[in-house]
């Protein structure tokens, strides 16, 4: 039986795969008009995968040779020695693949006496192999371009670049496909581009409709069924990021919801994603030791800021090119998935922050807002807010954060002090919404959602209040919570509400909404 794979490329005899039929069917429409082009993604991303769907594809097509390749290897090889093995494995597979043809002994001859070991030397190979055989049509395709030795890499692109211009079709070397994590068009090696003749094509995160093919897959094969919305629940949390997908499913189907004649429900997929969160895996050490070189901007980010995505800002397309930050729909930055934000905000969750909250509480009796089998979250709350104004610059001296991530990484912090003291759990949930950070605290049965949010204006404090009523009421609660910390009275201007706790009455539920000021905190 198959199952998903995390581990390596997808192959459709064992594991579950997402088949890409239209991007494949786009890359071939490129190859036949002989273009040159890059394909670039992040790492775990399926690049590979897709290279060996589209080579299987090409293998069953009479008119091309598809010549495939991987520079993994290759990063701290000498010039020579790298062009060498390349010329050589290039030579090898057209050899190889050509046996049948009517010139083979042409072409194994120039294989043997002028293989393409050299820059000067591949420009040689394919003009002969072009006059010996014309019908010949040979698709390059290089895997792990970002491993070429650097000083080998400008000679190699305007190398291409020159032999694209100078020859029409048809002509030997037809399409070159390079594939890696990075935009080659953007590579500044001290000239204008090398390739700016190829097409950039960046490799996009799994649709809703291609995750729902996946799962049901797995439902053809083994009967068992997702229950409704929990296929979509999957591409939400993940993003559709083709890692995050397969193992949140794998974790789902394989230690989770092993019985197989009953549906795999919500219940089931947030037990996973409970276990996702705190694995270690490659994925997420990736994540971090990307994010952790911009660890202020990405706070900001994770917390509300409203940056303007732009590619041209360095930082930006360093961290866009890892996987790490999206554009939303506004033109803003944000980070790519719920998932990401997650593992980011605890990765950057302050080692002191217990500190910092026994600080802030001061030794006071949190069990005093317990009656029975209930929270009292509205008193809860209002302490929180008296305990910051209070005493919240003391707690923050233990260790300085961006004023984006304070209150909130404090209230995280306050919270867990809570479900310490009089049991129960806390849970985080990072929605794609600009800034709105869910806190879920659980206590013997009672659900309470408190959502948090950065003060950037009143338009949005309004949006927050409607989001989150809309939220209670898809999840079927009655009472909700809305916490907004203002920090930056300069740059989002004061706050509108001169009460700091009110409730807010709407149709089916009760807001109960919290304004905290950290301005004494940075004064």
């Amino acid at each position: 039986m198959r199952y998903f794979n995390t581990l390596g490329p997808v192959k459709k005899t064992e594991h579950y795969i997402v088949p890409r039929s239209e991007l494949i069917a786009d890359l071939l429409t490129q190859i036949e008009r002989g273009t040159y082009f890059t394909l670039y993604a992040p790492r775990q991303m399926g690049k590979t995968t897709l290279l060996r769907q589209l080579t299987e594809v090409l293998q069953d097509k009479a008119d091309y040779l598809p010549v495939t390749l991987s520079f993994q290897r290759f990063d701290s090889w000498t010039v020579p020695r790298f062009l060498h093995k390349f010329g050589t494995e290039i030579g090898q597979q057209i050899g190889d693949r050509t046996t049948a043809h009517q010139n083979t002994q042409k072409i194994q001859s120039i294989i043997t006496n002028t293989p393409p070991t050299s820059v000067e030397a591949f420009w040689d190979f394919f003009e002969t192999l072009q006059q010996i055989a014309p019908d010949i049509k040979v698709v390059l395709v290089i895997d792990e371009f970002d491993a070429t030795p650097q000083k080998a890499l400008s000679p190699l692109l305007q190398t291409w670049r020159e032999f694209y211009l100078l020859h029409e079709h048809p002509r030997s070397l037809h399409s070159i496909i390079l594939i890696g994590i990075q935009n080659i068009a953007t590579l500044n090696l001290g000239r204008s581009s090398p390739f700016n003749i190829a097409r950039q094509i960046q490799l996009p995160t799994f649709t809703l409709a291609q995750v729902q093919e996946l799962c049901k897959q797995y439902t053809n094969e083994t009967t068992q069924t997702f229950a409704t919305g929990v296929t979509k629940e999957i591409h939400t949390i993940t993003g559709g990021q083709p890692f995050l997908v397969n193992r949140l499913a794998a974790i789902t189907t394989e230690e989770i919801a092993t019985e197989r004649t009953l549906p795999i429900t919500h219940a089931n997929l947030l037990a996973a994603l409970s276990k996702l969160l705190r694995e270690r895996n490659y994925n997420y050490e990736t994540l971090v030791r990307h994010a952790k070189s911009y660890q202020e901007p990405v706070l900001r980010i994770l917390f509300g800021a409203r940056l303007k995505f732009t590619l041209n800002t360095p930082w930006i397309g360093t961290l866009n090119m890892h996987g790490i930050v999206t554009e939303d729909a506004q033109g803003f930055c944000e980070i790519a998935n719920p998932i990401y934000k997650r593992i980011l905000s605890d990765y950057f969750q302050p080692l002191e922050s217990d500190l910092q909250a026994a600080i802030l509480v001061n030794s006071y009796d949190l069990r005093l807002h317990v009656v029975g089998n209930e929270l009292q979250m509205d008193q809860l709350l209002s302490r929180f807010r008296e305990f910051v104004e209070r005493r919240g610059q003391e707690a923050f001296k233990v260790t300085p954060m961006p004023q984006e991530a304070t209150g909130q990484y404090l209230l995280m912090a306050y919270l867990d002090l809570l479900v310490r003291q009089v049991g129960g759990d806390l849970f985080t949930e990072v929605h794609s919404g600009s800034g709105q950070l869910d806190l879920i605290v659980v206590y013997r049965g009672h659900r309470y959602v408190i959502e948090t949010k950065i003060w950037h204006g009143i338009a949005e404090f309004e949006k927050g209040l409607a989001q989150l009523e809309g939220y209670l009421e898809t999840e079927g609660q009655t009472v909700g919570y809305y916490v907004v910390f203002h920090a930056r009275p300069r740059v989002y201007g004061k706050l509108t509400y001169e009460q700091m706790e009110r409730v807010e009455r709407r149709k089916r539920v009760s807001i109960y909404v919290y304004l905290v000021r950290l301005g004494a905190i940075f004064n």
